[in-house]
């Protein structure tokens, strides 16, 4: 009888150790966290250098919040609405929109990752989708233009291409405008097939458990232990299979814009810039976003040779090579690799504008 309660303390006081080992542990990882979650690069970068902090870090607390779908489209939760972003019905960020077109109306998505989304822009219509439509109401084409921003953070070609074949098509648009090139370009090649290895899996483990219990933050700290190193989407990035992606971006894209042919419906696929690539000096403040890791200085190189494959496209309605739209412009831009705060987004905008006008004049 001795023996057995002997072995019941034991065993009671082993599941006490573990939950006391397991309560700090959590408490270690809420703290590393709130550090990681509250963290913003444009925060402390010149590009937002005349908005006071305290405005900021509000900006990077509400797109912290901002929830996705995890499916095959990478969509965002719908009605999600902030000071700084909204989330419309439909999962688009931006105004109220209908599914179906309004008459006499010129419709536009543009498709891309977190720079088309605008991860750190200050307000819906500062996006790059939300400058190009203030472009637009600015003058009289004869009838309305809809800009809508179906830009989604972490988006490429895997999930961009079916994303507007199954749901963008639905809305009946008038010209689809594919706005990246940079996620392609650093995603690694195992996520482009579907083989992510232990690592994407342990990516994913987590995610789904942070959707069961959003509070509990100790397989966060052990995931980015595990991939210290390594991108988001598993594996650092690896020059050996540029070629292997950069086919897959042409097929996937070449599927969609036939598709979009068959409905008459225009494709527009544009390489987005990022720090490095273009002819432009960069500045002493984004030195440190280049050079950070040697792989870093690579992704321009690499980019570039997917604006070279652009007129491979024989599909797509039209394309363009937007690498050197910060070419004349001397000021900070990026406040890391590729993101761009208010200010670039506009240049970007005024850019595409240039090049989407005479499409809808034609039209």
């Amino acid at each position: 009888m001795s023996v057995q309660v002997s072995y019941k303390k034991q065993t009671l006081l082993g599941v006490l150790i573990l939950l006391v080992i397991f309560a700090v542990f959590e408490i270690f990882a809420q703290i590393y966290q709130i550090d990681e979650d509250t963290s913003c690069n444009f925060v402390k970068s010149e590009v937002y250098r005349n908005i006071p902090e305290n405005i900021l870090i509000g900006m990077c607390n509400e797109y912290h919040k901002i929830k996705l779908v995890h499916n095959s489209y990478w969509q965002i939760y719908p009605d999600q609405h902030y000071e700084h972003v909204n989330i419309n019905s439909f999962g688009f960020r931006g105004p109220e929109i209908s599914m179906e077109k309004p008459a006499d109306t010129f419709r536009i998505f543009v498709v891309g990752g977190s720079t088309t989304f605008g991860s750190a822009a200050t307000s819906d219509d500062n996006t790059v989708p939300g400058y190009l439509q203030k472009k637009f109401d600015m003058v009289d084409l004869g009838l309305n233009v809809e800009v809508i921003n179906a830009g989604t953070v972490g988006a490429y070609s895997k999930t961009e291409a079916p994303f507007v074949k199954d749901v963008l098509f639905d809305f009946n648009p008038d010209l689809i405008i594919v706005f990246d090139g940079w996620n392609d370009v650093w995603i690694s090649y195992t996520s482009h097939i579907d083989e992510r290895g232990v690592e994407g899996q342990l990516y994913d483990v987590v995610r789904d458990l942070h959707d069961i219990m959003p509070y509990y933050k100790t397989p966060f700290v052990i995931r980015d232990i595990a991939m210290k190193n390594k991108n988001t989407f598993s594996g650092t990035w690896d020059e050996t299979n540029l070629d292997k992606k950069i086919s897959l971006w042409k097929e996937r894209w070449d599927e969609v814009c036939i598709s979009a042919e068959r409905k008459n419906i225009k494709t527009f696929v544009m390489i987005q810039p990022i720090l490095g690539t273009g002819d432009r000096i960069i500045t002493e403040s984004e030195k440190p976003n280049l050079s950070a890791d040697e792989d870093f200085l690579l992704v321009p190189i690499a980019l570039q040779k997917y604006a070279d494959v652009l007129p491979e496209l024989t599909n797509c309605t039209y394309k363009a090579d937007l690498t050197h739209t910060f070419d004349n412009h001397k000021q900070t831009i990026f406040f890391d690799l590729g993101h761009v705060g208010d200010e670039g987004n506009m240049i970007i905008a005024e850019e595409i504008y240039k090049l989407v006008l005479p499409v809808i004049q034609k039209s």
